[in-house]
């Protein structure tokens, strides 16, 4: 099944997803507000499972060129998730031709046609490489932005300055480091071209 083309300018549905207590909601207000450094159109919402921890929550951004008409995600173009039951309830929800990016310490991956899936070791790197498996979610962060190249790393810094507690702040600026470079070679290994979204290959 070929997969539909993306035209410049269209906007970019972003979810990231978990659990209660992941850090989702910090992750959705860094993308929007960088995204908003950058000059894009911006909307973001959040929703919570019946506990407040521990249960499914999904932080959503959108990012735009052009002023965005509905200001919700019904079918997300990238997914970020760092657990197995909202990977369940949000995989479903991505658009066809769109890229699941999922933390492999948590996350065992199924089928699903159109849908490109990766893995990544989120957790675990932040635990062997800064001792701190809660970075995780900073690692995924920094593997959308090398990955899917959606906003500057320079603007997601600048967000994490205003907006991230200043005692994990540079615990986190290293996660938000690391998942970059894991974007990065995700991004070189898929083939992916330089200047276009994720959800085209050369």
């Amino acid at each position: 099944m070929s997969e539909p083309t993306r035209h410049a300018g269209e906007p970019i549905r972003v979810r990231f997803g978990g659990l209660g207590g992941q850090g989702l909601v910090t992750l959705g207000a860094v993308l929007a507000e960088a995204g908003a450094r950058s000059g894009l159109h911006v909307a973001a919402s959040q929703a919570y499972g019946s506990r407040a921890r521990g249960g499914a929550t999904r932080a959503d951004v959108i990012l735009a060129s052009e002023p965005i008409d509905f200001p919700h995600v019904h079918q997300a173009d990238l997914l970020l998730v760092l657990a197995q039951e909202a990977y369940e309830l949000y995989l479903p929800q991505v658009a066809p031709g769109g890229v699941v990016l999922a933390d492999g310490f948590f996350v065992k991956l199924e089928e699903r046609p159109g849908v490109r899936q990766h893995c990544l070791a989120a957790t675990s790197a932040a635990m062997e490489q800064l001792g701190n498996k809660v970075a995780a979610n900073f690692v995924m962060l920094g593997a959308l932005l090398g990955f899917g190249r959606v906003v500057g790393e320079e603007a997601v810094g600048a967000a994490m300055r205003n907006l991230v507690n200043k005692r994990f702040l540079e615990v986190n600026r290293k996660a938000f480091e690391l998942g970059c470079g894991l974007g990065a070679r995700l991004r070189e290994d898929t083939g992916l071209r330089e200047g276009v979204g994720p959800w085209q290959r050369s």
